[in-house]
């Protein structure tokens, strides 16, 4: 996994200043600073503190956050990982530059690449369908029958000079019986056709959502707002799958339209994307019903952040738990940022929220992070401290396995990873185990390459998994 991109702020104030059409000369006579002293920060050969960007976006007539937008770092991440799709020798240097000049044409890329996508995608599947499905055989050979039926009536209808009028009718209904016949089978193809490609390319809606809900830090006051304003949560229920869906119907029928509006206030891509986001809220909205935020921040302070003594206490499972703690963002009382990240045994993410500083993948995540070593130890909790992007990151994983839905049919499995930045793990009381692998980092240790894959920037564990009792 390489570096997460971060876009320069050099390009940004570049951008900025050229846009106010003010020259680099003026705008450093303007905050106090030599020309040859802005070119480098304009280059980011030099750091720029508080005080002086303050000063350069108020000259330029800009909010101070136009330099520092979280959503232009995860655009700049979500262009690096288009990167393995591209030839080696065609691939650009500095997916961030391209962002600090225009996110709009990083986001136009991003759009074309899913686009790209979603037609590779469709031909796939179209192609699968005609070579394995008998109906795409049956309506092979019927309009195959039906265009030779005709020709050869048309030829005898031409060739035929002898042909009474009774016997030209014949053919001529009978050519006209197979045409409409035709007709059909063609409508139906049509039919069938746009029923067997409404699916999004893999990742594309779930990308989309990604953003959606990153942008938005995974929280939504409105949402806080109106559940609390629903009272206690008190379901004749037990059990946490049980009160989950109920809190989940409950919500979807009192505050509907306060979980509908952000969907409505945001434009995507296609109905999928739409429909994967108003989920994703349903179930926001549901966890903070069963796990109300005042009490279940403090709770999680107290338990310092101990999944299983929160699930007990909030009688939710492991996996509503860890979602509930990624969105723990209201202004003045936040928690310990998550990311977070569900995979099945074959590596393919079916949920992931990332946070402007750990960039989960959709793709490839390297195999020996402890969301896959999860899966060898079922029902325990895996730790570990890996390295990404640079940085020491903490990892929490599980594996779980959703209920059997008969006798010889097992319940799917999956992993669940929690993942927060070494400079919260001490406030995680999964961290405690790892306190001299800290203080190592902090010391400057380093991640050497990976085992498996041979990337020394994948996030190698150092030194080994340790599972959590």
């Amino acid at each position: 996994m390489a570096a997460t991109q971060r876009v320069p702020i050099g390009d940004r104030i570049k951008t900025q200043r050229r846009n106010a059409g003010v020259t680099q000369r003026d705008l450093a006579a303007a905050v106090g600073v030599s020309p040859a002293y802005l070119s480098l920060i304009e280059s980011d050969k030099r750091q720029i503190g508080g005080r002086l960007l303050n000063q350069i976006a108020a000259h330029l007539g800009v909010e101070l956050r136009t330099f520092t937008t979280v959503s232009d770092d995860r655009l700049a991440a979500e262009l690096e990982e288009l990167l393995p799709a591209i030839d080696s020798e065609e691939r650009p240097d500095n997916p961030a530059g391209l962002v600090a000049h225009s996110a709009q044409w990083a986001r136009l890329v991003i759009d074309l690449h899913d686009r790209a996508l979603q037609a590779e995608h469709q031909v796939h599947r179209l192609a699968d369908r005609f070579a394995r499905d008998p109906t795409w055989v049956s309506f092979a050979h019927d309009i195959l029958s039906r265009i030779t039926s005709i020709r050869s009536t048309a030829e005898i209808l031409t060739d035929a000079d002898g042909m009474n009028d009774r016997q030209r009718l014949r053919f001529t209904r009978a050519m006209a019986g197979e045409s409409a016949r035709l007709s059909d089978v063609a409508r139906e193809l049509i039919d069938a056709l746009q029923a067997g490609t409404s699916g999004d390319a893999a990742g594309a809606d779930m990308r989309e959502v990604d953003a959606f809900l990153s942008d938005r830090e995974y929280y939504f006051d409105e949402i806080e707002a109106a559940v609390e304003g629903m009272g206690p949560f008190k379901p004749p229920i037990a059990g946490a799958s049980a009160r989950f869906a109920a809190a989940r119907a409950a919500v979807e029928r009192q505050i509907r339209n306060t979980i509908e509006a952000p969907i409505q206030d945001h434009r995507f891509r296609t109905e999928g994307a739409a429909e994967r986001a108003r989920g994703a809220l349903s179930r926001y909205a549901a966890g903070a019903l069963v796990m109300p935020y005042g009490n279940f921040r403090a709770a999680a302070e107290a338990l310092r952040y101990d999944i299983e003594a929160l699930s007990l206490r909030f009688d939710a499972s492991f996996e509503q738990v860890a979602h509930r703690l990624t969105s723990l963002r209201r202004p003045g009382a936040e928690g310990v940022r998550f990311a977070f990240l569900r995979v099945d045994p074959a590596g393919n993410a079916s949920k992931r929220l990332s946070t402007p500083d750990i960039r989960l993948p959709l793709f490839g995540a390297c195999p020996q992070w402890a969301v896959f070593e999860a899966f060898a130890q079922p029902e325990r909790i895996v730790t570990q401290l890996a390295e990404l992007g640079g940085e020491p990151v903490l990892f929490v994983a599980r594996a779980l396995r959703k209920p059997a839905q008969a006798y010889n049919r097992p319940g799917p499995r999956y992993s669940v990873m929690l993942a927060c930045s070494a400079q919260s793990a001490p406030a995680v009381i999964y961290g405690d185990s790892h306190a001299g692998e800290l203080v190592a980092f902090t010391n400057g240790a380093k991640v050497g390459e990976c085992s498996s894959c041979g990337d020394t920037q994948c996030g190698q564990l150092s030194p080994g998994l340790r599972p959590s009792w």
